[in-house]
């Protein structure tokens, strides 16, 4: 059996309350999941397997949108970005496509090898260039196979089946998923802006990990629309 590992909830009674943190223990325990107080601090961390974690996402993301609130969502966004570390961090998996050159076209080559930089897979030749060998966690390798399977080549559709056959000897990771998997283009300041004209230059920060001055440029955009 796998150890527990933690996701860090941190100031989490002051965003939600003690009730809140109730609440999400109900729904969470089923799966072998428990959230815990750091000793007498103000932070908390979320405890289970890797795979408990994953498996609890769609009942805690059910219990976030009951609530309509922008303080559940930040502790979710929390949540779901301990998760995607922990993939990145716990759970990788190598492809090889053999003879990489004889059975992908150049167009399609060109293709994979740019969606592998852009989602940040490694990828490396072997055999005398003939074999390609690619490593990544496994959120990343769930998006290059959604990607690859949605393309219009017979060939980049097979390998990114194939792919995922590979992923299901693993955790389950179906709704951990990985945002490049969700849209072709990353989400810029000025959409989170867009979707809640309300939030402050601490919120943006929180939520994109962005500078002060580009999450006060991106409130400055949207307000000069």
């Amino acid at each position: 059996m796998k150890p527990s590992i933690t996701i860090s909830l941190p100031s989490l009674a002051h965003k939600i309350t003690t009730a809140g943190i109730s609440e999400i223990n109900s729904v969470i325990a089923p799966y072998g999941c428990i959230v815990k107080r750091i000793r007498r601090s103000r932070n908390y961390v979320l405890i289970g397997t890797y795979k408990d974690l994953v498996t609890a996402r769609p009942a805690f993301g059910q219990l976030v949108d009951s609530k309509h609130c922008l303080k559940w969502q930040r502790v979710y966004q929390s949540y779901l970005a301990g998760l995607h570390q922990l993939g990145e961090a716990s759970e990788s998996a190598t492809y090889e496509i053999k003879n990489f050159t004889a059975s992908l076209g150049k167009t399609d080559r060109s293709f994979l090898l740019e969606k592998l930089a852009e989602i940040g897979i490694d990828a490396k030749r072997k055999a005398n260039q003939r074999h390609l060998e690619f490593a990544g966690g496994l959120a990343k390798l769930n998006a290059l196979q959604s990607i690859l399977q949605s393309a219009t080549s017979e060939p980049l559709v097979g390998i990114g089946k194939s792919i995922h056959k590979r992923l299901s000897t693993y955790n389950d990771i179906e709704n951990l998923g990985f945002d490049y998997g969700k849209t072709e283009k990353p989400r810029t300041l000025l959409s989170y802006v867009v979707d809640n004209p309300a939030n402050t230059v601490a919120e943006l920060c929180f939520l994109t990990n962005c500078s002060t001055a580009d999450a006060r440029k991106a409130l400055d955009d949207y307000f000069e629309l």
